[in-house]
């Protein structure tokens, strides 16, 4: 691929991703009236310009080829500027592909109260592997070379963690698999919610948009794992792809409020952590939108968990049993 035409669809992409982003941040500003941005938003925020960061590098190490080129077979440089660049952009691009992913975690975070323990648990989980994936990528760019000056030394490059095989292999693991248990669990709970079937159907599809992340990361590996030695014109525009692409696909469904008309915010008051306490079943709600859609999250871990407590009011005596906590939100809500 031409290097100019490689730079040209990046910086598209890139684009593309930032008008997402901006308009992400005016839905949630302006259609639904926050005060601030939340957790997530800065999160993916956090991804895109680590994309950003990406793109200037790419952008760099490919001018420099033009009065520098590789040298078959092993597309070697004499520039010692241009191995310094791609250093440092192992890490924008190792690293930034989990900040959409922290995005979704803390989405989940706040979307599942703290009385479902099976689903808190498979978050929790989620939570802790993907943070050790990425200090495991952050790991594998510093200490795969050996040692770290390997990384621009002239003589020593093919050592260095941009030419490592096993360093691509070892971040596709950890990046691909923490993908994928992501991909897996919002189906678990729609297991847990009661709502209408063709509700349900659109949650699924919802949730299945990060298919096309999972989908664009096996075709990067499957380029480079057949041919390691392909171009950086090339290779550097699939990176860029799959960066923006989980960028993207973590904002889409924020966008959907474009289309439907916003309703006035929730007058419920609530917690710090999104409950509202009564002498009633305890109810974690949000203002409805467009469509009143009610979605109820069943505890399947109360009867065992709570079996032997007994909730006490001043006008009647609960099983623990019966309790149930109570979402009330729309599909649009759901945006990460």
């Amino acid at each position: 691929m031409e290097i100019a035409t490689s730079i040209a669809i990046q910086a598209l992409l890139l684009s593309i991703a930032l008008v997402i982003q901006l308009l992400r941040c005016w839905i949630r500003l302006r259609v639904e009236r926050k005060n601030n941005l939340t957790l997530p938003d800065y999160f993916v925020w956090g991804g895109w310009l680590f994309t950003f960061g990406w793109f200037a590098c790419s952008a760099v190490a490919l001018n420099i080829q033009l009065t520098h080129p590789l040298v078959e077979p092993d597309l070697t440089t004499d520039s010692l500027e241009y191995l310094i660049t791609v250093f440092i952009s192992c890490y924008f691009f190792d690293m930034g592909l989990y900040f959409p992913k922290f995005s979704i975690i803390a989405f989940y975070w706040w979307l599942i109260p703290s009385g479902f323990r099976r689903l808190r648990m498979a978050v929790y989980f989620s939570t802790g592997f993907t943070v050790c994936s990425w200090v495991a990528s952050l790991l594998t760019d510093t200490l795969i070379a050996g040692h770290i000056s390997n990384n621009w030394s002239i003589e020593n490059q093919l050592l260095s963690t941009w030419n490592s095989y096993s360093g691509l292999i070892i971040n596709w693991c950890l990046n691909w698999s923490s993908d994928v248990l992501l991909f897996i669990l919002p189906f678990f709970i729609i297991h847990c919610i009661k709502l209408r079937k063709r509700q349900k159907i659109a949650l699924c599809g919802v949730f299945s948009l990060g298919l096309i992340t999972i989908a664009i990361s096996l075709a990067r590996f499957i380029v480079y794992a057949g041919d390691y030695n392909i171009d950086d014109a090339s290779g550097n525009l699939w990176c860029t792809a799959e960066m923006c692409t989980a960028n993207i696909v973590v904002s889409l469904p924020a966008l959907k409020a474009l289309i439907t008309r916003a309703t006035p915010p929730n007058t419920y008051a609530h917690s710090t952590t999104g409950f509202t306490q009564d002498k009633g079943p305890r109810i974690y709600s949000e203002r409805r939108a467009s469509i009143e859609d009610e979605i109820e999250l069943v505890d399947q871990d109360s009867r065992r968990s709570l079996s032997t407590t007994r909730t006490t009011s001043a006008h009647h005596n609960t099983s623990a049993n019966d309790v149930r906590v109570t979402t009330q939100v729309t599909v649009e809500r759901h945006a990460l």
